[in-house]
């Protein structure tokens, strides 16, 4: 025991002697902003997390992107190259996977570098960009809506909205169901083709998509919008503040700025408590926080 009081004495001593110069030492140089570590920088050895990407990659595969495009495609008159996948996809939320899948593929590709999920996603890109060529006016979506007991295709809402007919009961609407909240899951996979894949086409799949909803909105006013925003929308807003970011038009910031839910983010930024909904009708706040798209 004396051998080792005496190593700690000592080890306690020349931290001791040099203490004076560590606090007399210049002080380190503020850092910039933090950024995430790129994926295409880092491979996982064997272990535990290797064996869980290797899993998520083999359903990845197993998924057919052309079943996922089925009412992408009937959308636009087009024929479809799939059957749709029962569940939500044979729902009106409908298409909201696809760019939930557009975003792991892309997320793989960066992590592993897997070629067969690069080409699913300039494969998906490609086609959105054909389905939008056939609609003629930049819109691009799966989702569906009912009419009592009729499915129909969701675009036949948006007449509606611009007359002023606007319905919703927080998760629908106009008998869709959260449209909005499907175009961000969209927007997102796209972003995320562009940033991990260098898919140039998935931005401006995204800008005509934008130019279609702001179209949209430019035809109703405040009151009106916030109407819209009471159905669930996720962070749509943010949508518009990232396209900003990633094109310098000032016209998605304006449409990020516009897309305010006011019954939500007034009481947050006063600070009081929020209203008794949904979590998933809380707008994301990025896109309104001043310099969030700078």
């Amino acid at each position: 025991m004396e051998s080792i009081d005496r190593r700690m004495l000592l080890a306690m001593a020349g931290l001791a002697a040099s203490a004076p110069s560590l606090l007399s030492a210049a002080p380190l140089a503020p850092l910039g902003p933090a950024s995430p570590l790129p994926l295409a920088d880092v491979r996982l050895l064997d272990s535990p997390w290797l064996t869980a990407v290797e899993a998520n990659r083999r359903y990845l595969h197993a998924l057919e992107p052309d079943r996922l495009l089925h009412n992408f495609r009937t959308s636009a008159g087009l024929p479809a190259k799939g059957a749709v996948y029962g569940g939500w996809e044979s729902d009106t939320i409908a298409g909201h996977t696809l760019g939930h899948y557009l975003t792991a593929l892309s997320l793989m590709y960066a992590q592993t570098g897997d070629a067969e999920c690069r080409r699913r996603v300039d494969y998906i890109v490609g086609e959105l960009a054909v389905v939008q060529a056939a609609h003629g006016d930049g819109y691009v979506a799966g989702f569906t809506r009912k009419r009592g007991d009729v499915v129909e295709d969701g675009k036949a809402i948006f007449p509606e909205l611009i007359a002023g007919d606007i319905r919703s009961m927080g998760f629908d609407l106009n008998g869709c169901w959260v449209p909005l909240y499907n175009w961000h899951k969209l927007f997102a996979g796209l972003f995320d083709a562009q940033l991990h894949c260098d898919n140039q086409q998935a931005l401006r799949v995204a800008v005509a998509l934008g130019g279609y909803i702001d179209a949209v909105f430019a035809q109703l006013n405040d009151a009106q919008v916030q109407t819209v925003l009471d159905c669930e929308h996720g962070g749509v807003n943010e949508s518009f503040a990232e396209l900003y970011a990633r094109t310098r038009d000032p016209r998605w910031l304006d449409l990020a700025e516009r897309l305010r839910h006011a019954k939500v983010l007034d009481p947050l930024s006063q600070r009081r408590e929020l209203p008794a909904v949904d979590p998933r009708q809380h707008p994301d706040p990025q896109g309104h926080r001043p310099g969030a798209a700078a």
